[in-house]
């Protein structure tokens, strides 16, 4: 089977809706009588000295960010148009939303957005969304578990996509963290001491610029770095727009992300008739790694851990305690034995679907999703890592 690439699309509707792309401008849409955002409106905008932005997601449940929350601020419409063509770029400024929520007139302007998709019936229920960034602004080299297809529609934005088997050069933020599917890596200024493996990250499989009309598809767990207009100090290159830009896009459920849900619903809450702690825990991970490891194959071993979850995820943002060289060890029971074979057998043929689909890593991602899931249900988010470097350490004794 072919491997889901990233493309461009040539979408004649795409085109049509941005034949005047200056009505997508934002001081036209935004501001004005004829504006389809209401006046009393206001729009909660992420701004940031920092040109790199990111989705957050923050709870007590979660992992500490070291970094905060990004500051949101709340903006007229009219007044946030007047932010976003400010070129200065001291600050930088980014929204979204889906446009069903702030301002449904615009979907009459986009009219069977729905038919971009080759399955409509696996597109949001939600509906298209708008993304508008001041220029220089980026959102962060991240990964979505859908589909999605991006439409420009004013201004420029430059994509470019890595594979998901990139994710060990990307340095991704582990799930219990607020910036889960992120990479850590600042991609202007790199710290090449805490990330090493980033000066091995291949070229992008695309770069491209994306002008009004033109559109492009990311197959869900493909990585796609996006910057609006150009970058500070950057050179003005043929094509590029020093100024805002808008752009919408949808998100489709994709076979993968099916695939993965599935795995996960099959693989939840195991143990909910047992007595929890660290020691059964450390027991109960290493036996359900170990036999996971023996159905996938002589590629996967307890090395796997070690460098796609611990090394690349954890350490740079993480040290945890030091490991308990006198734990009592936990013995299983026959049936935590039963529970952790049945579940194993049942999620083996799904995982394995996914690598018939092509070795592009997404099966990596997916285990990298499970073992964390297991962990936090066991121990916490704030002791994955612990319990794992224990899992290591007593199968090496």
């Amino acid at each position: 089977m072919s491997l889901l690439k990233p493309r461009l699309l040539n979408l004649d509707i795409a085109k049509k809706w941005t034949k005047d792309a200056r009505k997508w401008s934002p001081a036209h849409l935004l501001t004005g009588e004829k504006s389809p955002f209401p006046t009393s409106s206001e729009l909660t905008v992420k701004r940031s000295s920092s040109r790199f932005f990111m989705y957050e997601e923050h709870g007590n449940m979660k992992l500490k960010d070291n970094d905060g929350p990004t500051e949101t601020i709340q903006q007229s419409p009219k007044d946030f148009a007047k932010l976003l063509h400010d070129t200065s770029k001291q600050t930088y400024y980014y929204w979204t939303s889906p446009i069903i929520d702030v301002a449904p007139s615009v979907l009459q302007e986009v009219k069977g957005y729905n038919r971009i998709h080759k399955n409509p019936q696996l597109l949001d229920p939600r509906g298209p969304s708008l993304w508008m960034g001041s220029s220089g602004s980026s959102t962060q080299a991240h990964y979505d578990v859908a589909d999605n297809i991006i439409v420009q529609l004013y201004g420029t934005k430059r994509v470019r996509c890595y594979p998901p088997k990139a994710a060990l050069d990307l340095y991704v933020y582990p799930d219990a963290h607020p910036r889960a599917r992120k990479s850590q890596v600042n991609f202007d200024h790199p710290d090449l001491n805490l990330y090493p493996r980033f000066q091995n990250l291949s070229e992008p499989h695309i770069d491209v610029l994306l002008k009004a009309g033109d559109a492009m598809y990311i197959p869900a767990f493909w990585f796609h770095h996006l910057e609006n207009g150009i970058a500070s100090g950057t050179k003005l290159e043929k094509g590029m727009v020093d100024g805002p830009s808008v752009s919408m896009n949808m998100f489709a459920l994709s076979n993968r992300m099916r695939v993965a849900q599935n795995i996960f619903i099959d693989s939840s809450r195991l143990f909910q008739n047992s007595s929890i702690d660290f020691d059964f825990a450390v027991t109960a991970l290493g036996t359900l790694s170990k036999q996971l490891f023996l159905g996938l194959g002589t590629s996967y071993g307890k090395s796997f851990i070690r460098t796609h979850l611990l090394d690349t995820r954890y350490t740079p943002i993480n040290s945890c305690d030091a490991v308990d060289m006198n734990r009592k060890k936990r013995t299983l029971t026959l049936s935590e034995e039963e529970i952790i074979s049945n579940c194993v057998s049942t999620i083996l043929p799904q995982l394995s679907s996914l690598e018939e689909e092509g070795s592009d890593g997404v099966l990596d991602l997916v285990l990298c999703h499970l073992f964390e899931l297991w962990a936090v249900e066991l121990v916490g988010a704030s002791s994955v890592q612990q319990v794992w470097e224990t899992v290591l350490l007593e199968d090496s004794e």
